[in-house]
């Protein structure tokens, strides 16, 4: 794919983003990203500022650069955007990333990991664009890899919690679970190797999220089945609810970290993960069906008794 930062074509694989992603660093120098922004000055718009690393992904997904009268293949875009960081971040990380329950989102902390490597001490803009590359020089493999007969598809259609954590079950059964801190084997890929239990259900989430260009209705239901999905599984394999002390943070903290300490106990199989995943999304089938039996309404002048 041939480079330009004035470009309106967006890449549809990941190799093109990434090797795009190089070429603009090369062009237009790097950001170290120090002061908390994606790009530094020199540019009047985002793809002519000088980018860091996240802005660098960015624009090459298309930032800046798209076209209100062109059209564009918003699935194919997304996925190369989303193999891109996910090979970025392992890179980056040495092999895998390493999990981090303070965040609740691993889509936003592979972005700061991502980040956090090129703030590092004497980063070069040569640097960031040769990791780029090596990251193009992995992406086929592990696209190939992903989308094998066989597997989970890489998107659910629009989420509830069940789904979700069906597709879990499926992909820590398809892959292995390896406890571990490291999200998957550093010898595979983010999306197909043998992976902890809060990774296999990191990755349902991010086959549930919505694209920026999905509608309403579909970012209305992911933002209900993300924390269901993540308190059903939590409370079951607590045995217990988890502690709600009303901060969302700090309760989305110790969610993860319940799951990530289950998950990792001696002995702990793939099939004993995959049967709690079920058993929670047979849970999230029974809150709905609680929940749809608790909106009949009063009659006027009656008191509701449930």
């Amino acid at each position: 794919m041939q480079y330009s930062a004035d470009s309106i074509i967006l890449p549809t694989n990941a190799r093109d983003l990434l090797e795009w992603a190089a070429a603009h660093v090369d062009a237009r120098g790097f950001h170290d990203g120090r002061d908390g922004r994606r790009f530094g000055s020199n540019g009047t718009t985002t793809r002519h500022l000088t980018p860091g690393m996240l802005g660098a992904l960015d624009v090459a997904g298309g930032a800046g650069r798209m076209a209100s009268g062109r059209a564009y293949d918003y699935d194919a875009a997304h996925a190369a955007e989303r193999l891109a960081l996910d090979t970025v971040a392992d890179l980056a990380s040495g092999g895998a990333v390493v999990h981090d329950p303070d965040w609740a989102d691993e889509y936003r902390y592979r972005r700061a990991v991502v980040h956090l490597w090129g703030m590092e001490d004497g980063r070069t803009g040569a640097e960031v664009a040769a990791l780029f590359r090596e990251a193009a020089g992995h992406v086929e493999r592990a696209a190939a890899a992903a989308t094998r007969p066989g597997r989970p598809p890489l998107r659910l259609p629009v989420p509830t919690a069940d789904s979700v954590l069906a597709w879990a079950a499926l992909h820590i059964e398809d892959t292995g679970h390896r406890p571990d801190y490291f999200t998957h084997d550093p010898a595979g890929y983010a999306d197909s190797a043998a992976c902890t239990m809060l990774h296999a259900l990191d990755r349902a989430l991010v086959a549930a999220k919505p694209y920026a260009s999905s509608g309403r209705d579909w970012w209305a239901a992911y933002g209900e089945a993300a924390p269901a999905a993540l308190r059903l599984v939590s409370d079951h394999v607590a045995g217990r609810p988890v502690v709600d002390n009303g901060d969302d943070w700090e309760t989305k903290k110790r969610r993860r970290e319940v799951i990530l300490a289950w998950g990792n106990q001696p002995g702990r199989s793939t099939a004993d993960v995959a049967a709690a995943f079920r058993a929670a999304a047979q849970a999230a089938i029974v809150d709905d069906a609680l929940a749809g039996a608790l909106e009949v309404p009063a009659e006027p002048g009656q008191v509701a008794f449930f």
